[in-house]
């Protein structure tokens, strides 16, 4: 069987990663699988860029086009959102390929337009790496349930109308899909309720399959080794934090550590803890976080993130809304403990004071509480660690997640059989 993955990205992004992660997997284990995205970034001859070698540019024009329509509100920065008018062909691309199932990823930024998804030829898989699949436009909904009815009065849009842009794009997705041939695979538990919930995709076939990550890359290495890579001292506690827009990007809630560390560094004995920041360039004036704090900027590296998330104590994920959250599961492979808050889709990650701590949604104080208990004793520390590698390699490793697709890959083609 062949699988064609269509994705705005291959590598450039979480959604990406966890997208050109698949495809590398599935191709190791011997299924015909090709990548069609918007901008490639990798030198792997089984991605196929949309538009060739003008595919950076053309899909910068795409986005920008994309994002017109948003320019008559005064729109919030909750979420990014996706309008999905811009028309593009891709039937015959699709054709070309041959597949025997299309398999959806992340397609925002302007990449697929919503009425694309009618020209598919083949069954479709689509794994939802977010919410803008069942929502008027938002890849998030910061809480926001109008997706269960039709959308409209958007927040996020500053709008009280009920026929805004909002309610425009869910009515194209619902006029679009339906009847489609279509598999729905959301990430987390959470999502799935969500989706489950909307308008759009009540009666559609949904299956959780959870992101996987390669435990061979990411692995635990001697601290001492792991710290050395990265220039960091043999004798102090380090306290991780990252995603991409880790500053920028509000939904990460680089705000609520802020407030979490200033109540480390007030109320626990942490004076020997510092912070360390990924996935975002440094701010042009650093807030008062109370701890020593080094920001690493954007990491594309594997073996160097996986050398960062070893050399750590514990790593911080304080996301408002998060569909998964890959960093958590690329932490515990290399045997270091997660703190994150008790919502979304670290509720299927972290066992809570098992293999890290799950703090009470959205107090920054107990966020505070969970990293000094991991941190209370190294022997503590460690444990958690090895607790937290053991659960990514009975549940996320991607040999698992691979047989989970190639289950539901043979069930289609045999139902269409």
């Amino acid at each position: 069987m062949r699988i064609l993955h269509i994705s705005t990205s291959d590598t450039r992004g979480g959604a990406a990663r966890g997208s050109y992660g698949l495809h590398q997997a599935l191709c190791e284990a011997g299924v015909d699988s090709l990548m069609l995205v918007g901008r490639k970034y990798s030198d792997d001859e089984r991605v196929v860029p949309l538009a060739g070698a003008t595919a950076r540019v053309h899909e910068w024009v795409r986005d920008s086009l994309d994002q017109l329509p948003l320019n008559g509100y005064r729109k919030t920065d909750a979420s990014f959102w996706t309008v999905g008018w811009v028309p593009r062909g891709l039937s015959r691309a699709i054709e070309a390929l041959r597949p025997d199932i299309v398999h959806l990823h992340w397609i925002g930024g302007g990449f697929m337009p919503i009425g694309a998804l009618r020209s598919i030829p083949v069954p479709v898989v689509w794994t939802l790496r977010d919410m803008w699949a069942f929502t008027g436009g938002c890849h998030y909904t910061a809480g926001c349930t109008g997706y269960r009815t039709s959308c409209g009065h958007c927040p996020q849009l500053g709008s009280t109308h009920e026929n805004d842009l909002s309610r425009v794009v869910w009515r194209n997705k619902s006029k679009a899909w339906a009847g489609l041939d279509l598999w729905l695979v959301p990430i987390s538990d959470w999502l799935a309720k969500c989706a489950g919930q909307s308008s759009l995709f009540a009666d559609v076939p949904t299956r959780v399959i959870p992101n996987g990550v390669d435990s061979r890359r990411f692995r635990p290495v001697p601290p001492a080794e792991a710290r050395a890579a990265w220039g960091l001292a043999p004798d102090k506690r380090y306290i991780l934090f990252g995603a991409v827009g880790a500053l920028s990007d509000e939904r990460k809630g680089f705000g609520h550590l802020v407030e979490a560390a200033n109540v480390l560094a007030a109320s626990h004995s942490t004076a020997p803890a510092e912070l360390l920041v990924f996935g975002d360039i440094a701010p042009d004036v650093s807030p008062q976080l109370g701890l020593k704090t080094h920001f690493l900027g954007h990491i594309d590296d594997d073996a160097q993130l996986a050398r960062l998330y070893a050399g750590a104590d514990v790593m911080v994920a304080p996301s408002l809304q998060e569909a998964f959250g890959k960093t958590l599961i690329e932490s515990m492979s290399c045997g270091t403990p997660v703190v994150a808050f008790a919502s979304g889709g670290p509720l299927d990650i972290v066992a809570h004071r098992e293999n890290g701590y799950l703090a009470h949604p959205f107090v920054a104080t107990d966020l505070a509480n969970g990293v000094a208990w991991c941190l209370d004793s190294p022997g503590r520390t460690e444990e958690l660690g090895r607790r937290a590698r053991r659960r990514v390699k009975e549940r996320f490793d991607m040999g698992i997640v691979v047989q989970h697709y190639s289950d539901l890959y043979e069930s289609i083609l045999a139902r269409a059989a």
